[in-house]
């Protein structure tokens, strides 16, 4: 299933971006595995004085972006990385808030868990950069089901072929959930789902479903022995960095374009 990060960033900006159409307050809900999620805000010039502001929950967050002058919120994150086993650890989605400003300004959030180990939970820093000289046009994702379903087919068979029928389930299951076939997972395990558009949603479902990538027990650990013992590990590596980069672009699209 979808890193923890990934899924509370992504359900961050979906709520932002509904809330921002709707003129509504944000409507977001804090998993059982988080303890405090805060914002620390840019300090702001008032007058003679410099002003320091920290959001202690995503309302107030919403609310302060708001006074700032938001105009559109995306989330961006990369859809490559150098090594995927880096996965299953906390802080490695390098995914990112980005804020798009009335005045012209772009800032982004970047996220920093911790794990209390009093409150067994998780504290979540977010703080803001400033995007100094950033693109004169937003970034903008294309829809790649085919793609997705594409190499979801492909992986699926060498899952198969390496005799890892969990994992093949799992892909089958993503390629039931895009062709709209199937119960969103996330929803089964008590998760609020992202209050997006049903395709969109179906995409995300499938990314989450299909996003492999943790540590022990994941596509990156039996199933890269398995494919060398029968001499796929050419296809296992090309295959895994398409799905990785599919999985993201699939994230992209459904969380941003709507």
């Amino acid at each position: 299933m979808m890193n923890g990060q990934m899924f509370q960033i992504a359900s961050i900006v979906a709520a932002s971006k509904k809330a921002l159409q709707l003129s509504e307050p944000i409507r977001f809900s804090p998993l059982e595995y988080e303890n405090k999620i805060e914002f620390v805000f840019l300090p702001q010039k008032k007058f003679l004085r410099t002003e320091k502001y920290t959001a202690t929950n995503v309302s107030l967050w919403f609310e302060q972006i708001k006074k700032n002058g938001i105009q559109d919120i995306k989330l961006l994150c990369p859809y490559s990385v150098k090594d995927r086993q880096f996965l299953g650890f906390s802080n490695t989605t390098e995914s990112a808030i980005l804020c798009f400003y009335k005045s012209g300004k772009v800032t982004y959030f970047v996220a920093d868990w911790q794990f209390d180990s009093v409150q067994k939970k998780w504290n979540i820093l977010y703080s803001e950069h400033e995007w100094t000289n950033p693109p004169s046009k937003k970034p903008y994702f294309e829809n790649n089901i085919n793609s997705f379903r594409d190499v979801l087919l492909s992986i699926k068979e060498l899952a198969e072929k390496i005799e890892c029928e969990n994992f093949a389930n799992i892909f089958t299951s993503a390629i039931n959930l895009l062709d709209g076939c199937s119960e969103y997972p996330d929803e089964k395990y008590g998760l609020s789902l992202p209050p997006i558009p049903q395709q969109n949603l179906q995409m995300f479902e499938a990314a989450s479903v299909s996003d492999v990538f943790g540590a022990m027990g994941s596509w990156n650990d039996s199933p890269a022995y398995m494919a060398h013992k029968k001499g796929l590990s050419e296809e296992y590596e090309t295959l895994s960095s398409e799905l990785l980069k599919n999985v993201r672009l699939a994230i992209l699209y459904a969380i941003n374009e709507w």
